[in-house]
């Protein structure tokens, strides 16, 4: 168990090198700078509304505190940067999920040195990776709902954080092996049975997960790498056991 924790957080430290390969580049640079583009216009437009409603409300504020507006636009600041940090991950993903499916074939053919045969159009992987993500999503507030309720009740509550932490955990896991799984296939309920099979190695790299998209910056980054990652991890610990 330990030693799975233990292979699947190291497979984020792994992934960065897979990432600098030539035909995997593009795959890493367009989603991130779509995401950018969208998040950049979603600040402008957000800053554009608030402008006119600070200078409504400094009309009602005496001159000698003009140091107000200041800690309004601190607060905007703040708020802007919290609703970037909570809403980027899973904004990201469903922008970026089918340039990940393919980012996903390229870093397995180079593993493996063959190619995933798959007559599939992007736009048909585009419709499916985005109808998957969407599933995951309807997952997550499913279970989100039950341990918000488990938080609420007496004495058993003092486990929620551990259970969040864990449960966290699995959800970042099944988010990026549906990539590489995915592209062979395999269905949600098979993905979440496999993932099961393996739950350190699942959990391992889902926390290593977790920490990435916890720290600004870097949390930019933690989608490709994940990707990479699950990737790796795909071939390395699923197919390699399926064939011995």
């Amino acid at each position: 168990m330990l030693a799975d924790i233990a292979t699947g957080t190291r497979a984020l430290a792994r992934a960065f090198n897979l990432l600098r390969q030539p035909g995997v580049r593009p795959y890493v640079i367009i989603p991130l700078l779509v995401n950018f583009l969208l998040f950049g216009a979603l600040i402008w437009y957000g800053y554009s509304l608030f402008t006119p409603f600070v200078a409504w409300l400094m009309s009602f504020v005496p001159g000698f505190l003009d140091f107000v507006e200041t800690l309004i636009w601190l607060f905007f600041g703040v708020l802007a940067a919290v609703t970037l940090f909570f809403a980027f991950t899973p904004v990201a993903n469903i922008v970026a999920a089918p340039f990940n499916a393919l980012m996903s074939e390229k870093i397995e053919a180079r593993l493996t040195g063959r190619p995933i045969s798959s007559d599939i159009s992007f736009m048909r992987m585009a419709i499916d990776a985005i109808g998957s993500q969407l599933r995951k999503l309807v997952y997550i507030m499913l279970w989100a709902l039950a341990l918000f309720l488990v938080s609420l009740i007496p004495v058993i509550n003092f486990i929620a954080p551990v259970l969040w932490v864990i449960f966290g955990s699995w959800l970042l896991s099944l988010e990026y092996f549906d990539y590489p799984m995915g592209n062979h296939d395999l269905v949600f309920a098979e993905q979440k049975r496999r993932l099961a099979e393996r739950r350190g190695l699942s959990l391992g790299f889902g926390g290593g997960v977790m920490i990435m998209t916890s720290i600004p910056i870097v949390n930019f980054f933690a989608m490709p790498v994940a990707v990479a990652g699950a990737t790796l991890l795909w071939v390395e610990q699923f197919e390699a056991s399926k064939s011995e």
